[in-house]
């Protein structure tokens, strides 16, 4: 199963602008924790609406999870910056929509971060759910 994720969510506001909450670890290490957990509901609807209609045939655990990124720019970036902070909401959404029973150890038995390529016109982050072996 192959996923296209956003890099960021966007929190609405009633009387200021709408705040677009990018995940990465600086922005998960910093952010107050009504706002960390309105973006973290906001990309469960995300996931959702990905998910919506989708046949989803995974093989049976144990799975090995690969992100890969794909920027909208060549600046440089740590992909333990910004993929953790990913794969922590992602994983949480998909136990949370049962599409997986856990996501522990057990039932994710290994995780991949790569680097795709630039792609200015859909920046985005790819989850593809693998058997592990």
């Amino acid at each position: 199963m192959k996923l296209s994720l956003p890099l960021s969510v966007i929190i609405p506001r009633k009387t200021k602008e709408d705040k677009v909450f990018t995940l990465n670890l600086n922005v998960y290490r910093n952010a107050h924790h009504m706002t960390m957990n309105h973006a973290k509901i906001l990309w469960k609807a995300t996931v959702e609406a990905l998910l919506n209609g989708r046949h989803i045939d995974l093989p049976s655990p144990p799975y090995l999870f690969t992100y890969t990124v794909f920027p909208s720019s060549g600046r440089t970036f740590d992909l333990g910056n910004v993929l953790p902070a990913i794969q922590k909401f992602t994983d949480d959404a998909l136990q949370e929509l049962h599409v997986i029973a856990n996501d522990n150890y057990k039932v994710i038995k290994a995780i991949n971060y790569r680097f795709g390529e630039i792609d200015k016109e859909n920046p985005r982050v790819e989850l593809e759910i693998s058997e592990w072996r």
